[in-house]
């Protein structure tokens, strides 16, 4: 059985939901609230069991309504309460729960696993140089590395246990955190809870990353058992249905993208949990444009936007989009990523978006924005060398002339750009091979699954 958590940000709910990792008989829980979203009209689904469970907010989580102070209290007392009675049932139909995976926001899982004394595992889905970070800070070294985040000059950095030198700009957001006050100190508080219970506890870790790039980090947590087992989305160019936000038509951005040449194109997606402010997308509207390339461009609201103010004396808006670009709400991505046509993924680095980029070969323009995103943006640039990292200007925003500087850095025709495509080309066949049978990843989903 296993639980994560995912939130949809176009709902404006947080939503608890569970997939299966492999197993005998895989029997995953799903939020209430999901479960109607997501499957409202099946139980099983290609041999997986869906069942909903009560977080508490069966009808989404609500910041307008609901109390965001309460919110961990509740997903744990009612989410632990109801899926306790879930393993009870299946138990009794002769179908009892072998391993429970769960991820972060609902550590609590922990210790619904402990009560009915089933091994648990915890998935990690983001990078394990993150993992390695977070470990640390709630395990004697927080002060240093708050400072460090905190560092106003930007040019510190911090050395930490089995981790190379880390600037204070590759370091995840979360860990600048200092006070109550900050707006995301409850994911901190959060965090600091989930790390103290896997250092209380133990158990395995499964992270959605490869060894390849990051054996280090995966070693530099020497008191838990840490495991690669991804890239996990290796191979599907399918909507998944963990996307709340309606799907549309592949079939119009795809025929754009066939009449396109290969690795002509420059497409963009900046996730969907983020608003972007109208001043950045004037200065990736020009951007995109002074490239001189064609973009496809997933905006959210894209139906609704296209009124850009042009009064610097750029062209405006719609008929240049129609021109040079194509501007969708969403897309599949993995499957345009998979398209001969994308020449760069102009991404905020997201850990999935940069995975899927890595395992497609693609070569990567970074614009990270917080969390493990700017993690993720030093490991694109500095480890793997697939990509180049914007440098933001004033109001946290990336200009026009930056973006056409980086998108030529990884599809021109200077050294460094040809390096960055060929390094791309290497770690994708790297990420593929730690999937394929008797690949490192492949291997450890092996062993672990053994033990069910």
């Amino acid at each position: 059985m296993s639980i994560r958590f995912s939130a949809s940000r176009p709902k404006s709910q947080r939503q608890t939901q569970a997939s299966t990792s492999p197993s005998p008989t895989p029997s995953p829980g799903t939020g209430a609230c999901s479960h109607r979203l997501l499957s409202p009209d099946a139980e099983v689904a290609e041999g997986v069991l869906h069942i909903p469970y009560s977080d508490g907010y069966d009808e989404g989580f609500d910041p307008k309504v609901h109390d965001v102070g309460s919110f961990n209290a509740r997903a744990r007392a009612v989410g632990g309460e109801t899926l306790s009675g879930i393993i009870e049932r299946l138990a009794a139909r002769g179908r009892p729960v072998t391993r429970v995976v769960y991820t972060f926001l609902v550590g609590w899982v922990l210790d619904v696993a402990r009560t009915h004394g089933i091994p648990a595992a915890h998935y990690w889905i983001q990078p394990a140089t993150v993992f390695a970070v977070y470990y640390h800070h709630f395990h004697c070294h927080g002060a240093v590395i708050a400072s460090c985040a905190n560092d106003p000059s930007r040019g510190g950095s911090v050395h930490l246990p089995g981790l190379p030198p880390l600037n204070s700009d590759a370091l995840p957001s979360i860990v600048s955190i200092t006070s109550p006050d900050q707006p995301l100190y409850p994911a901190l508080s959060a965090l600091r809870g989930l790390f103290s219970a896997l250092g209380e506890h133990r158990p395995k870790v499964l992270v959605n990353t490869f060894e390849a790039l990051e054996l280090d980090a995966l070693r530099a947590v020497p008191q838990l058992e840490v495991l690669a087992v991804g890239p996990v989305m290796l191979g599907s160019s399918s909507a998944s249905n963990a996307d709340l936000i309606k799907h549309g038509d592949a079939a119009e951005y795809m025929e754009w993208l066939d009449t396109k040449a290969a690795r002509s194109v420059v497409y963009v997606s900046f996730g969907t949990m983020l608003p972007m402010s109208k001043h950045q997308e004037l200065e990736l509207t020009r951007g995109l444009e002074a490239t001189n390339r064609a973009y496809l461009w997933v905006r959210v609201g894209a139906e609704r936007s296209g009124d850009h103010d042009g009064t610097d004396g750029g062209s405006t808006g719609a008929q240049q989009e129609r021109e040079q670009g194509m501007v969708v709400e969403w897309c599949d991505q993995a499957l345009v990523l998979s398209h001969h046509a994308v020449g760069c993924f102009v991404t905020h680095c997201g850990w999935n978006s940069a995975l899927e980029s890595i395992t497609h070969g693609v070569p990567i323009v970074a614009v990270p924005q917080w969390t493990d995103q700017p993690t993720v943006a030093w490991l694109v640039e500095e480890r793997a060398g697939v990509g180049v990292r914007t440098a933001i200007g004033g109001e946290a925003v990336v200009g026009r002339d930056e973006l056409r500087r980086c998108v030529e850095g990884v599809m021109g025709d200077g050294e460094r750009a040809v390096e960055i495509r060929a390094q791309a080309k290497q770690w994708m066949e790297k990420a593929r091979e730690a999937v394929s049978g008797g690949g490192t990843s492949e291997k450890n989903i092996r062993a672990f699954t053994s033990g069910l």
